[in-house]
């Protein structure tokens, strides 16, 4: 049985840009997005920030967000799964309710 890879979370995105000495500020700004399309590809998809990512991590969006795409074909899914357009819980919710 095929193991279902995992999508990078944003801090693993925003470290391997950090290892190319770039933010995604700086990944905005060298293809012409729109300001923060970059930080909100990193949780939700949009197509131009995907392929800009990736680029700039010098990876294909497959590797980096494979529930984007088709297993088979790796064509990217359209529509997107509802599950791609909800945000991961952060710890810092989890410290709050504790400490309530």
């Amino acid at each position: 049985m095929a193991r279902v890879r995992a999508d990078k979370s944003p801090e693993e995105v925003r470290y391997l840009l950090n290892r190319k000495g770039l933010t995604f500020a700086d990944v905005d700004r060298l293809h012409g997005l729109k300001s923060g399309i970059a930080r909100q590809t990193a949780r939700h998809p949009h197509v131009h920030g995907e392929q800009a990512l990736a680029e700039a991590v010098g990876l294909t969006p497959q590797q980096l967000w494979p529930s984007r795409y088709d297993a088979r074909t790796g064509e990217r899914l359209k529509p997107q799964p509802s599950e791609n357009y909800k945000d991961r819980p952060r710890l810092r919710h989890c410290q709050k309710r504790r400490a309530a």
